[in-house]
């Protein structure tokens, strides 16, 4: 009589729990699809709205290698990235042949579309892995803000490895976070989970080579769970799957020309020209000047102007749950990722825009946090009249909505010149970070070049490779194309057009921008309200700008 009374009794528990975690599940899927959809709207539209950048025809000079059965092009950077790439482009030939006009596929969609995609699925492993750590409420609203945030998206349109990097590295801590919960209690098998960490730690490898990320895993790893015991990966099935996932995705690695041209890359040997520009100044970016270079404040200044105001508020807010619950495991983690980021990547003498993707990532999740506990504390405030508490609450979650939301509205399509209010009062865009411009407006200058040129004029550019792609597809082969920080302006040519752009300022060609600036320029070409590239017209010998 006890055990039937016990069965029934334990049936109507587990079906209550099923009646009520039904609608829950259904809602969580809703809103995570909505906030996926939105992630990939904003980063997939409009793809094609600039040229292709000088790293980007890198990825189709290697595409056209594998295609011959080589595959050590733009061998300094792995090739799973590529592959998609390749993937996407065949895929877009295809689609290109039965499409008409109107519906087809431009190559800088096709090469763009891997990496929007990989953007957009970060935000369900995003969602996954703040859920196990910090609760759903927090998971909603930090994968919601990496939809939305109008850095992230900028990089994820881009032909970069970056993004690649962040999502197989999320799904690595996700798949070691799985592996944690269930090792409390079946050791054994959460070892599939471990296996599969390190393959994800694979595919990371094989997108970018930054092994950095594993030991500040390790590392936190260590801190958070001092004595694992049984509940801990077995190191030959955890590396072991990390290697041979590398490996399988990434085989140039086995070619003796990979080796040869990435210790010709590290050496320097590949560089043309020197210096990078910052706030209005030239950096030497050397490795061996680490940590001199580029100002050690480079990424907190990026973060300050960048990130929407309503966003790095919440994430403040965060930033005291960090302190307040500084033992429990999630906010090990983000302490972690804030330190081992942020220090490091300032300390080198080199600093670009998407380095800091995986700092973006953290800041959404730390407000994600904040948002959630802001709305707590203000809920539980029991000396507050509750409809108070409630307009507050509410309040405050609509104008960071708000706030997050029309960000990557007012600045598409070219959302990496997108500035935050400081931003705006400090500097017009593209002027303290030169990069965001990522060779906007070089196809355009080619086509106006194309259509006023004499016969056989010369083209000078320090983004050489983007005009001559754009030169091929023109009906203008009879022009030449040069390396301003090269070979400078030769003397002896009858007309010269001189491509400048700030993103590409070096010690090399600083004075002959200068002496060039020195008159109105032909043409220029902007990007929203940033200038993005300037066209001067030399017709006739120009002692001044002769190469020294």
């Amino acid at each position: 009589m006890s055990v039937v009374a016990y069965s029934s009794s334990r049936a109507t528990t587990w079906q209550d729990v099923h009646d009520h975690a039904l609608p829950w599940a259904h809602a969580k899927l809703v809103v995570l699809a909505i906030a996926t959809v939105l992630a990939f709207s904003f980063r997939v539209n409009a793809l094609s709205s600039y040229g292709l950048s000088e790293d980007e025809i890198n990825k189709v000079h290697a595409i056209e290698q594998y295609r011959s059965g080589h595959f050590g092009g733009n061998a300094e950077h792995p090739m799973l990235m590529k592959l998609a790439m390749w993937g996407s482009v065949a895929l877009s030939e295809r689609w290109n042949a039965i499409a008409t006009r109107e519906r087809t596929i431009s190559l800088e969609s096709a090469i763009r579309l891997p990496n929007a995609l990989a953007g957009a699925a970060t935000t369900l492993l995003l969602f996954a892995i703040v859920e196990l750590l910090f609760g759903a409420p927090a998971a909603f609203a930090a994968s919601a803000l990496w939809a939305l945030d109008v850095n992230a998206i900028a990089i994820s349109r881009i032909g970069k490895e970056d993004t690649f990097l962040l999502l197989f590295f999320l799904l690595a801590v996700w798949c070691y976070e799985r592996a944690k919960r269930q090792g409390v209690t079946d050791p054994s098998g959460a070892q599939r989970w471990y296996a599969g960490s390190g393959a994800a730690f694979g595919l990371m490898l094989a997108s970018k080579y930054m092994p950095g990320y594993l030991p500040i895993y390790a590392l936190f790893n260590t801190i958070s769970d001092r004595e694992p015991g049984a509940n801990r990966p077995n190191r030959r099935w955890h590396f072991g799957a990390m290697a041979v996932v590398f490996g399988a995705a990434n085989i140039a690695i086995f070619f003796p020309d990979t080796w040869r041209y990435c210790v010709a890359y590290v050496q320097g040997g590949m560089l043309v020209h020197h210096g990078n520009p910052y706030a209005g100044s030239l950096y030497v970016t050397n490795i061996p000047v680490s940590p001199l270079g580029m100002p050690a404040t480079y990424y907190l200044r990026l973060i300050t102007t960048k990130v929407p105001l309503a966003v790095l508020g919440a994430a403040f807010a965060g930033g005291i749950e960090l302190i307040r619950r500084r033992r429990e495991r999630g906010f090990v983690l983000l302490r972690v990722l804030l330190l081992f980021l942020l220090v490091p990547y300032s300390l080198m003498a080199a600093k670009f825009i998407r380095y800091a993707l995986p700092m973006f990532a953290v800041i959404d999740v730390m407000a994600g946090v904040g948002i959630v506990s802001g709305v707590t504390w203000l809920l539980r405030k029991s000396w507050l009249p509750r409809q108070t508490r409630i307009v507050t609450a509410s309040a405050a979650t609509t104008l960071l909505v708000i706030g997050a939301v029309t960000a990557p509205a007012s600045a598409a399509p070219y959302f990496s010149i997108f500035q935050n209010a400081i931003g705006e009062r400090v500097a017009p865009p593209a002027i303290t970070f030169p990069e965001e411009t990522y060779d906007f407006g070089v196809r355009e200058a080619v086509s106006a070049i194309a259509s006023a040129a004499a016969p056989g004029a010369l083209i000078v550019s320090d983004a050489p490779d983007v005009v001559a792609y754009y030169l091929k597809g023109s009906t203008r082969p009879d022009l030449r194309v040069g390396s301003l920080s090269a070979a400078g302006i030769p003397l002896r040519e009858p007309e010269v057009w001189v491509i400048v752009q700030d993103e590409h300022l070096t010690f090399e060609n600083q004075p002959l921008v200068w002496q060039l600036r020195g008159a109105a320029p032909w043409r220029e070409i902007v990007a929203g309200n940033a200038r993005t590239a300037q066209v001067f017209r030399i017709e006739r010998r120009l002692p001044c700008c002769a190469a020294s």
